[in-house]
């Protein structure tokens, strides 16, 4: 059996407090997703096993029950791509820059089927799944709206939109 000799650059110290801020940061997470509507649970990347904890802090009434189950939710956290779930919940969270930039995005595709006409090959090639006929159906309406004078986006232009935002999603 050959003994391993570890160098200093192998081993990543981190610190005590380092892992309680970690720690303590699974549980504020945890305790935003089960504040959260439960209906909206689907729309994030969680396992099953945190799905079932935020499942039982519904049902979790007394304080200090609920503040150990938030740590049993942090824990559980662990294991999970906390990354993903965050910026999930940043694209839900109408006050975050990932939600800014995704409107932004879809009003720029809207502007473009408007304006380019090439901007509707575009969209079907950026987006192959789209139902084709009534992304055109939509640009045409869309577009008659914005060609009256004076120039005013109605119902057409709106759904559009909706339909650009359900495509990205």
């Amino acid at each position: 059996m050959k003994d391993y000799q570890y160098e200093d650059d192998d081993i990543e110290y981190v610190s005590k407090s380092e892992l309680k801020r970690e720690a303590h940061r699974f549980q504020q997470l945890g305790k935003q997703l089960a504040e959260m509507n439960p209906a909206r649970w689907a729309d994030l990347p969680l396992s099953e096993t945190l799905l079932q904890a935020l499942k039982e802090s519904t049902r979790i009434k007394q304080h200090e029950a609920a503040r150990r189950h938030l740590q049993y939710i942090g824990k559980v956290m662990r294991n999970e791509d906390v990354e993903a779930i965050q910026n999930a919940l940043d694209l839900m969270d109408p006050s975050s820059e990932a939600y800014g930039r995704r409107i932004r995005q879809q009003e720029m595709w809207r502007t473009r089927l408007l304006d380019d006409p090439q901007g509707l090959n575009a969209f079907i090639e950026e987006f192959p799944h789209v139902d084709r006929q009534q992304l055109r159906n939509l640009v045409r309406n869309a577009g008659k709206e914005m060609g009256s004078e004076p120039p005013k986006p109605g119902s057409s232009y709106k759904k559009l939109f909706q339909f650009i935002k359900e495509q990205m999603s």
